[in-house]
């Protein structure tokens, strides 16, 4: 157990890490911070003055915003891909712009060669280039903006180890710039900000520095590209699901089209244990994506036939809630064709629509019609489409007959199985 306080200057970890980086950094290039947002806030609260101009990718953390606002900013959102043909009106305005590369959202990598076009057009305006690097390790090394560092006065990089190295709550990052303003920042650093753990955590990963590099991050890359080819084949098989190509560890998938939207999506894969990212809170992106990180395969198997069931209980959910309003109306009649139904006819012309989703589904009886196929993103699904007994308007009166009587609904529904369904079967 530790009984003092950490050196505030992280002189030691500040030389290791210089070490670690390369590329002619020293430690007086690196300042430590608990954290990306910890980065962020205190460049922008040292460089930041009310009314100033910040250019934001509309991909950047949510939090970003908030530190520019604190600092009396004002946040213009431009679209990753016009950050490489930015006016030079809007550039000359801004005093600072902040990226991610890896991109946040997408996982698209900014080439070398545009970043660099970026930064000399940033010089020109003597506007501040902050570039988020927390990912890069994934994807391709030879992009980081590290080794533009000495000679570029207007440019800043943020490194972290709790991606790398799989440390969730471990936040520990370092902000890597020219001498001067890395001098200014390490004096507006909170006292101790990084604790004894962290820095501890630190010094043994960085001290072993040619394991890492030789062994560690290259498997790490393989570990995510393998998986992440995985992950994308079998969330593209998910019905609506659209995946978006990366190249990093975690997978954007496009779920506008799908039954469930981001909130509903991410709120029921919580339930089961499973956490995906939902992307509403970002900026434009409404609730029509999840950002899916890249895990083991078996991983994702069960996140893909997690994320069947959960499509299913809502379309459950959604048809109970829907006949309930039904048996509360009087008389209870079936609705009759819903012709305004995308799907109509889903099983014959004329077919009654009341019971849009069966509400003995899955019943699993083949004497139904129905059957259990395999799902095209893996496992079996019960399929009602040669099924048409649910929605004839005979069966549906007297099915509503049934179970307009008192009782709760599983004890109408085995009723209603047993009086109306067998006998037809």
């Amino acid at each position: 157990m530790y009984s003092y306080f950490p050196d505030n200057e992280y002189s030691e970890l500040r030389s290791i890490a210089a070490k670690y980086f390369g590329n002619n950094i020293a430690a007086d290039n690196i300042f430590p911070a608990l954290g990306v947002e910890d980065v962020i806030r205190m460049v922008f609260s040292s460089v930041i003055e009310k009314g100033d101009t910040v250019l934001l990718n509309r991909s950047q953390n949510p939090a970003d915003e908030k530190h520019c606002i604190i600092s009396g900013g004002e946040v213009n959102y431009v679209c990753e891909e016009n950050l490489r043909n930015i006016s030079s009106g809007l550039l000359s305005k801004a005093k600072l712009i902040l990226l991610t590369n890896p991109d946040n959202l997408f996982g698209h990598l900014y080439s070398k060669s545009d970043l660099i076009s970026l930064l000399q057009r940033c010089n020109d305006h003597s506007t501040l280039l902050v570039v988020d690097e927390s990912l890069i390790d994934f994807a391709a090394e030879s992009v980081t903006m590290v080794d533009e560092v000495s000679h570029n006065t207007n440019l800043l990089v943020i490194r972290s180890l709790k991606d790398t190295f799989s440390l969730p709550g471990a936040g520990i990052a370092f902000g890597i710039t020219n001498e001067n303003f890395a001098a200014i920042l390490n004096r507006v650093r909170n006292l101790f900000n990084l604790g004894l753990l962290e820095e501890a955590t630190a010094l043994s990963l960085l001290d072993v520095q040619e394991e890492l590099i030789n062994t560690y991050l290259p498997a790490s890359r393989q570990f995510v590209r393998e998986n992440r080819r995985y992950l994308m084949e079998r969330l593209s098989k998910v019905r609506k699901f659209k995946t978006h190509e990366s190249d990093t560890s975690f997978v954007l998938v496009d779920v506008s089209a799908a039954s469930l939207d981001s909130v509903e999506l991410t709120r029921r894969l919580a339930e089961k244990g499973l956490l995906v990212r939902n992307c509403s809170e970002f900026y434009s992106m409404d609730r029509n994506f999840i950002r899916v990180s890249v895990r083991p395969k078996e991983d994702t198997d069960r996140l893909v036939e997690a994320i069947g069931t959960v499509v299913v209980d809502s379309a459950r959910d959604s048809a109970m809630e829907n006949l309930n309003q039904i048996l509360d109306e009087e008389p209870v009649r079936p609705l009759g064709a819903n012709r305004a139904c995308p799907y109509y006819p889903c099983h014959f012309k004329g077919q009654d629509c009341t019971f849009c989703f069966c509400p003995f589904y899955p019943c699993g009886d083949e004497r139904t019609g129905g059957r259990w196929v395999c799902r095209s993103s893996g496992g079996k699904v019960w399929s009602c489409e040669k099924c048409g007994l649910v929605h004839q308007k005979p069966t549906v009166q007297k099915l509503l007959d049934v179970l307009k009587c008192e009782g709760e609904m599983e004890y109408k529904l085995k009723k209603a199985w047993d009086e109306v369904m067998e006998p037809l079967l």
